[in-house]
């Protein structure tokens, strides 16, 4: 029968040494991290879990706890019996293994020889499992109790899972190692003291007052707790590892609770923590009032803190989300592995250590003990880059960099985070796909398209590209559009170039015109003057699954664009244009011009420079309306000047 009296203690083990000088009881975690070693015990009482390979226990025959093998060609000749839970990722030697009293869950393809019974669930992860040659299915039977004289007849070793339906029943077990469903009303446990699965209660509305639940002596579990409209008390419940889950109205004493995996209360509901001091999840109250959390002293993932009250609180795991309206003064806080959220200035005058800051949202807010930013993303608040370990620059809306990465993306910079990294020489062979040169880049893009930080950190991005410049061959054709992240592949087309792109691709030419344009020009003495011209057009398409894009159907199987020469130097430009202007090569290159309707009656005459078009007008007057592109007798009847 297991105690709770002590919290789960885990060793890490590296050696026999390690292994035989500690002694272990029933609330240990061994977890070995020896590679190729043989230990010496006939009976593990805790938890068993192998992240070493080659580890043999030639005479182990049972483990009291739960055994997990993540590690490949581990050996286990004698091991007859599991009394917990079995977790197989990797296959190992189990010729004896009789009994799994608990739930089974493997990921790996198996055949057990001996293996007879098995107490709990079956998890099977696209794994064909086999004992004594019959195949394993997953799922598990649930025993349905109406009335106390059923209840006879449940295992009495606590191996089961059960729904109970009738009121005023009594289970007598003192552990119980599967799912508790409970249905009826005024249902006792006097003797439970361990449950290993998840106890979920749930009454009716006409019922929910009526009901009353007994678990006088319940210790520990390891399983998720559920209520929807359900009032009771754990006067002994002192650890949890699973959620707390409570919503419609329920309300729960939790009032020797120390430990417990993630709280959410909803829906009108609430509870009381008086000692809980870890929580080994996230915090979110969105029931009917406060919850306080007095003792509260650590939050694994995020901590929401609307209608929580937890004026102790020392180290989060995860997100801070601080509500608008929170009494938490945060005096005690040093330190949030997360992000800081919210709105509101605050003051976190003990805070050591903040895992994330995007500093735009905290703008005036205090940090007078911060010693370690993990990642900032660099914004208003000033001197944070003094101890920040990564710092982060949004140079344009897909490009951000660091001292010496760079990440391709337009997320937030929370996801940005996850999103893959390349060093600057990388950058700098993108680069090198459009200018011709580092003078080039510095004027035409650096200055005129990234966005400039104050900060020493920032102002080495540009003496470090120029030192690699000339390092650094322009990137390969075949690599970047061979790279299978889509958001790095877009970026290096952006600076390839349509033109090169369509060549390469070997695009098709599908239509072409020509027209006489009059371009307007100006001598020395300021005289007008007219320059007749002919200019030629062309519309060319791709597939889209050569340029790596995939589609359903038939439809948009092709991209398109446009191919003109500069009137001046006679160079090809390529432009992008949409399906519905490739059918005639005039349309195409006027619809690149888009402006809003209103004003086009009053255009005096349009002027281009590459991608840049400028309309001068008759008069000024404000944009309204719809935004289109302008027709072919528009475009070219406007048409002044283009270089």
């Amino acid at each position: 029968m297991h105690t709770t009296k002590k919290t789960i203690q885990r060793y890490k083990i590296f050696s026999v040494k390690d292994f035989t000088e500690t002694v272990f009881d029933e609330n240990a975690s061994i977890e070995i991290y020896a590679k190729n070693t043989t230990f010496d015990c006939p009976e593990i009482k805790g938890n068993l879990v192998l992240r070493g390979e080659g580890c043999n226990f030639p005479n182990l025959e049972t483990v009291k706890g739960n055994l997990s093998i993540d590690a490949p060609n581990c050996s286990f000749p004698e091991l007859k019996m599991v009394e917990e839970n079995f977790t197989m990722h990797c296959p190992a030697m189990l010729d004896r293994l009789e009994k799994v009293r608990g739930n089974f869950k493997c990921i790996v393809d198996f055949s057990f020889k001996n293996l007879a019974t098995i107490g709990g669930s079956i998890e099977l992860k696209n794994a064909a499992v086999y004992a004594k040659s019959k195949k394993l299915v997953q799922g598990r039977v649930v025993i349905p109790i109406n009335h106390q004289y059923e209840v006879k007849n449940l295992p009495k070793d606590g191996i089961f899972n059960i729904d109970i339906f009738g009121d005023h029943i009594m289970i007598p077990h003192q552990e119980i190692c599967g799912r508790i469903n409970i249905f009826g009303k005024d249902i006792s446990f006097p003797n439970l003291e361990f449950v290993h699965g998840g106890l979920k209660i749930e009454t009716t509305d006409s019922l929910a007052d009526e009901c009353t639940h007994d678990f006088p002596l319940l210790k520990k579990m390891t399983g998720n707790l559920r209520f929807v409209r359900a009032k009771l008390s754990f006067p002994e419940l002192q650890e949890m590892t699973g959620t707390i889950h409570l919503e419609n109205g329920s309300y729960v004493n939790f009032s020797a609770l120390e430990i417990s995996g993630g709280i959410m209360i909803n829906h009108r509901s609430g509870a009381s923590f008086p000692v809980l001091k870890e929580i080994n999840g996230a915090l979110k109250n969105h029931g009917s009032g406060t919850c306080y959390l007095n003792a509260l002293e650590k939050i694994k993932n995020t901590f929401c803190t609307y209608q929580v009250f937890a004026p102790n609180i020392v180290e989060i795991g995860g997100d801070l989300d601080i509500h608008a309206y929170t009494h938490n003064r945060f005096d005690h806080l040093k330190k949030v592995s997360g992000r800081i959220l919210g709105s509101s200035k605050v003051q976190l005058k003990a805070l050591e250590h903040v895992g994330i800051l995007d500093n735009a949202s905290l703008a005036g807010s205090e940090f007078p003990s911060l010693k370690e930013v993990t990642h900032y993303f660099y914004g208003t608040h000033t001197g944070l880059e003094n101890v920040a370990k990564n710092i982060y620059f949004r140079v344009t809306d897909s490009l951000c960099i660091t001292k010496d990465q760079f990440i391709v993306g337009r997320s937030n910079f929370t996801f940005v985070l996850n999103l893959q990294r390349h060093y600057f020489k990388k950058l700098v062979s993108i680069l090198k796909l459009r200018h011709s040169s580092f003078q080039n880049f510095k004027t035409r893009e650096f200055e005129r398209e990234w966005t400039h930080y104050n900060t020493p950190v920032f102002n080495d991005v540009l003496n470090r590209i120029e030192k690699l410049w000339d390092k650094v061959e322009p990137i390969g054709f075949d690599e970047f559009f061979n790279d299978k992240n889509r958001n790095f592949k877009l970026f290096c087309f952006s600076y390839f170039g349509v033109g090169n792109l369509m060549k390469n691709l070997k695009a098709e030419k599908i239509n072409q015109a020509e027209i006489e344009v009059n371009y307007f020009g100006y001598d020395d003495n300021g005289n007008e003057y007219i320059t007749k011209k002919i200019n030629q057009y062309e519309v060319h398409q791709v597939e889209n699954e050569k340029l790596g894009i995939f589609v359903w159907g038939s439809a948009n199987r092709y991209s398109y664009a446009v191919k003109c020469w500069c009137p001046s130097t006679e160079k090809e430009h390529w432009l992008w244009i949409e399906e519905a202007y490739k059918d005639n090569a005039l349309t195409a290159i006027a619809s690149t011009f888009r402006i809003h309707e209103n004003i086009i009656p009053h255009i005096r005459c349009l002027k281009r420079q590459g991608d840049l078009l400028i309309c001068e007008l008759n008069k000024k007057i404000p944009p309204r309306g719809a935004v289109r592109a302008l027709t072919a007798s528009e475009y070219f009847g406007l048409l002044e000047a283009e270089t």
